[in-house]
């Protein structure tokens, strides 16, 4: 999901158990960290349920550090790393999130070149590529995807290879037009739900407040107590277009770790609504999507640094169906040595895909 960009103009009160006299300013940002957390951020109940005891013991560990001189935006970054979200960060997060720690892929450290590019192309007489490694697209960029989908087509090639290796995310709509090439039957996914807050408003307002959907959406959130879920709105949302595209007769969709959020939105869209697509890749995806529609908010006393805070919880997670602790699995694992160079080449992977999309009825 895409970030909205917003400088907020109140600066949170002190909350820390430091006496005003042992604060540094910036040690105000830590507070302000850990009041939007509490108030605002969509995965708090869940990763601190069961755990209060030693959430608020990292709190008080990590408020005395500062106090004795260790870097305040380091402590940030420690403090939001223990919710393990990849969704909720700031600079340096990683060295903290246990997730990053025990699932780091090092595609760049392991291969020659790991830059994936958009590209389109024959790979041979009955494959099409189509590598689609972001989803944070300018409005040319959409109007790109749609031309390669229209180059697909004219190409006359039976199967397809959308390959989104290195996707981490950006706004759903990007892949709107790979989403509906690859459609072949309606499809019903979960929905989010907000955790209300005033940063929650403020993006529904943002993102929807001129419509009438948007407009109720934040009545109904208005008359909701703080911190707790939105209730009242659809659980599911159904994928479904008016016409299916006769081709691709067959479909990979390759994947690896580094695909998250909006990318892993497209996996999970996909696999509900196309039944002739296979979900090909070594590894399972980030785990990136459980938590999302983000704010990026800029801290009070220094504005040059930044963190980002989900606001809706996907309505799986309620119900045991989360996906972030190991991301998503692809259907067939590739057992290949990764590929030396990935950018916009056709590299080994996709070859080895081709030949064995060949295989399926």
């Amino acid at each position: 999901m895409k970030p909205l960009l917003r400088v907020l103009s109140f600066v949170a009160a002190l909350v820390g158990l430091l006496s005003a006299g042992a604060q540094t300013p910036a040690a105000g940002d830590f507070d302000y960290a850990v009041d939007v957390v509490e108030r605002a951020y969509a995965g708090y109940p869940d990763k601190t349920a069961g755990r209060r005891a030693e959430y608020g013991a990292l709190k008080e560990r990590l408020q005395r550090g500062i106090a004795s001189g260790r870097d305040t935006y380091d402590a940030i970054a420690e403090y939001l790393g223990w919710f393990d979200d990849s969704h909720l960060g700031t600079a340096g997060v990683r060295t903290y999130r246990p997730k990053s720690i025990r699932r780091n892929p090092d595609y760049a450290g392991r291969m020659k070149c790991y830059a994936p590019q958009f590209i389109h192309c024959r790979v041979d007489a009955d494959t099409y590529l189509i590598r689609f490694p972001s989803c944070d697209l300018t409005d040319a960029e959409i109007v790109g995807v749609q031309a390669a989908v229209e180059a697909y087509l004219a190409s006359g090639c039976e199967n397809l290879v959308l390959d989104i290796r290195g996707n981490g995310g950006g706004s759903d709509s990007a892949y709107e037009p790979l989403l509906k090439l690859l459609y072949d039957h309606e499809g019903v996914e979960d929905a989010m739900e907000y955790r209300v807050s005033d940063l929650a408003i403020a993006h529904v307002r943002e993102f929807a407040g001129d419509t009438e959907r948007g407009r109720a959406k934040i009545a109904r959130m208005k008359r909701t107590p703080a911190g707790e879920f939105l209730t009242g709105g659809a659980k599911t949302y159904r994928i479904r277009y008016d016409s299916v595209s006769p081709r691709p007769r067959r479909a990979a969709l390759l994947i690896d770790g580094s695909v998250g959020s909006s990318g892993e939105q497209l996996v999970l869209e996909v696999r509900a609504g196309s039944s002739r697509t296979t979900v090909y890749g070594q590894d399972n995806t980030l785990g990136c999507l459980d938590y999302s529609n983000c704010e990026i908010l800029y801290f009070p006393q220094d504005t040059t640094r930044w963190m980002m805070l989900p606001t809706t919880r996907s309505c799986r997670v309620s119900e045991g169906r989360g996906i972030d602790s190991a991301g998503i699995a692809p259907d067939v694992r590739i057992m290949l040595p990764l590929p030396e160079t990935l950018t916009d080449n056709v590299d080994e992977w996709v070859r080895w895909v081709a030949e064995d999309l060949k295989t399926k009825n």
